[in-house]
């Protein structure tokens, strides 16, 4: 162990150095986090010069830190048999010295909970219960662990499965899913990439019709090219395709690379549709590699842009590239950068400016999403960004004229809810055990996401893939949300009896959230190849989506078999005077429509067909409870899947 992990959090904070302010103002310093006394007092933030990063941080950013290695040292602790450490810090507010009006109800501390917090009521921060999970990947070489956080998918479906094995009785499990070959598996294709050779040279117009599908999908929901700038690249492309183009130098390289990546993108997206495109995806690729070194080796836009578009590009096809990686040089980049912040340059133009901010909440978005779905925590903290929005949706009316800059304004407001996520991710997830939070830390930030939905509901006959990110956002940030919740409540009713003292409750909304998510998915897999639906791109995230939805409907099920705690309504607005259990009516039809995304899925993507094999393990037990329950009819289940 590094010495470092040694020194306590006292001796760490008197090596803060004087803060910007004090050392303008001549002041005597304290170290006090998350800000000194004099900046406390003259309500300013308190900000100190990092020489590594050569630009100023705020001391909120030391003091997440600082929390952050508490808290790992008491899960130490505690692994080792000894007596948990209690952390001395706690979280503060966020402060942002960006312009945060539109998002101020974000920034609200946390609620203090009632009661001493014992027990599995409303409480605060005691419990010693944790859902994160350390799995072993055995088919890797070498056998190592891989860990997926409370916030994941996997961990939800070891409640599920737990829970239906200790109340419905065993339940048999594909044996090769219990080793993850399936489910977690992370190694390496052996299969070579498709290259340029024994394939025709793409001609103006299959480039132009590539360009056309990224403009409206990938690049409406992340805009980080200039796509009028970049098709003037189409000319350098035919010139060296096919062949020798690794030794591309300077811009020549980026041209190449930049065409490339754009085309492999838009034909993963395209080959849902057309099975042939998935090579000719491939194929651009491993052209596009040819120049990587020479386009990812500068501290510069340019070389952000590429590893962009190769973070991009592993969404489809996530055994071709370390996505981790790939993100966290993005993220150390961005910060190089300086995309992070807000110069607040005079001289920048708002074609530049927005630029900037594009790319860095792409980052943002993507870094924070992939994150979530594995539930760890974030290269980029909260507390070094200010960096502002690159549109708000007031912009919206102006826009209303421009069918894709309107798409692009909406996909911009999923980053606010992306904002959004990250803060409930850092209170209710990032904690090594699962905090206790009362009800109305919850009530609270549904009315957040709501308002955040509210702002859209005069778009709401909007088409387009900015439109349906945003429905599929709230949705699936309501089952976020609340997953903690439907874990504590699978682990309690998995023992035949319940402690007297015990508060736990079901959240209605979350059932009902989770079957509108897999009616999303499948609208779109519905969807014809010309229409918005047919052209939204499917990545590695939406088989996460749809996942955690199928297992989240799956949990509901089982707690109301079990039928020993009270299902909660946290919004009139969204449950209205709902009382009872949840009404189960036309679950069936969701189960089987959860399973034919999930076996159109287990195609896509390699090594994902176990998803499909643990839910239809689980309909074909707990569906024929429920009949028998009386939550369902006795209605047969539907066909065949009618996916192609």
């Amino acid at each position: 162990m590094d010495e470092t992990t040694n020194i306590s959090e006292a001796e760490l904070t008197r090596l803060l150095p004087t803060c910007q302010r004090c050392r303008r103002l001549r002041r005597k310093c304290d170290t006090q986090l998350p800000a000194c006394r004099l900046c406390q007092k003259g309500k300013a933030e308190c900000t100190f010069f990092d020489h590594a990063l050569q630009q100023n941080l705020p001391r909120s950013y030391v003091h997440e830190l600082l929390i952050r290695l508490s808290r790992l040292r008491a899960a130490q602790s505690a692994s080792n048999g000894g007596e948990p450490v209690q952390s001395t810090f706690k979280y503060p507010p966020i402060q942002h010295s960006r312009n945060l009006s539109a998002v101020s109800s974000l920034t609200e501390p946390p609620i203090s909970a009632p009661g001493n917090g014992n027990g599995n009521g409303w409480g605060t921060d005691t419990s010693d219960i944790s859902f994160d999970k350390h799995f072993i990947l055995r088919n890797a070489n070498p056998t190592c662990w891989q860990f997926f956080g409370s916030s994941s998918a996997y961990s939800l479906a070891i409640e599920v499965i737990v829970h239906a094995q200790a109340r419905l009785g065993q339940i048999t499990f594909p044996g090769i899913y219990s080793h993850g070959k399936y489910w977690l598996d992370t190694h390496r294709l052996t299969d070579n990439l498709a290259t340029s050779r024994g394939r025709p040279a793409p001609d103006q117009a299959e480039i132009d019709s590539l360009f056309r599908l990224y403009s409206v999908t990938t690049n409406s929901m992340m805009n980080v090219l200039d796509l009028d700038e970049v098709y003037a690249d189409i000319p350098i492309y035919l010139r060296y395709t096919g062949s020798n183009n690794r030794y591309l130098s300077g811009s020549e390289a980026y041209q190449f690379f930049r065409i490339s990546m754009v085309c492999a993108i838009a034909a993963a997206n395209k080959g849902r549709h057309h099975p042939e495109y998935i090579q000719e995806s491939l194929a651009y690729y491993s052209e596009a590699l040819e120049c990587v070194e020479e386009v990812t080796s500068d501290v510069t836009v340019e070389s952000l842009q590429a590893l962009m578009l190769l973070i991009f590009f592993a969404l489809f096809h996530p055994r071709k590239g370390d996505i981790w990686k790939l993100l966290d040089f993005a993220c150390r980049l961005s910060v190089e950068l300086n995309y992070h912040s807000e110069p607040n340059d005079e001289f920048e133009s708002e074609k530049a400016r927005r630029k900037r901010r594009g790319i860095f909440w792409a980052l943002y978005t993507v870094e924070r999403t992939i994150g979530q779905h594995f539930g760890r925590p974030a290269d980029l903290t909260e507390e070094i960004i200010t960096a502002e929005y690159p549109v708000t949706i007031h912009d919206a009316a102006a826009a209303s004229a421009d069918p894709e800059a309107l798409q692009f304004i909406l996909s911009s407001h999923y980053y606010r809810l992306t904002y959004m996520r990250s803060e409930i991710f850092r209170e209710l997830y990032l904690p090594v055990t699962a905090p206790e939070l009362p009800r109305e830390w919850y009530e609270l930030r549904l009315s957040n996401i709501l308002s955040w939905r509210r702002e859209l509901e005069y778009l709401d006959q909007i088409t387009g893939v900015g439109a349906m990110t945003c429905e599929m956002g709230f949705d699936s940030s309501i089952c976020f949300l609340f997953q903690p919740l439907v874990l504590r409540a699978l682990a309690t009713t998995k023992e035949a009896v319940i402690p007297a003292e015990c508060l736990d409750v079901i959240p209605r909304e979350s059932y009902h959230s989770a079957c509108r998510v897999i009616d999303f998915y499948d609208k779109l897999f519905r969807g014809s190849e010309d229409s918005p639906e047919g052209q939204y791109p499917i990545s590695i995230l939406s088989a996460h989506y749809i996942h955690q939805a199928a297992l989240t409907i799956m949990a509901h099920c089982l707690l109301a078999i079990d039928g020993r705690l009270p299902v909660v309504n946290f919004s009139s607005h969204m449950s209205g005077d709902a009382q009872g259990p949840v009404d189960f009516h036309g679950v069936v039809d969701i189960a089987q429509m959860s399973l034919e995304l999930l076996d159109r899925l287990g195609k896509m993507f390699a090594g994902m067909i176990g998803l499909f094999d643990v839910c239809k393990t689980l309909h074909d037990k707990v569906l024929p409870a429920m009949e028998r329950s009386g939550f369902i009819n006795r209605d047969p289940l539907p066909g065949p899947s009618v996916y192609p």
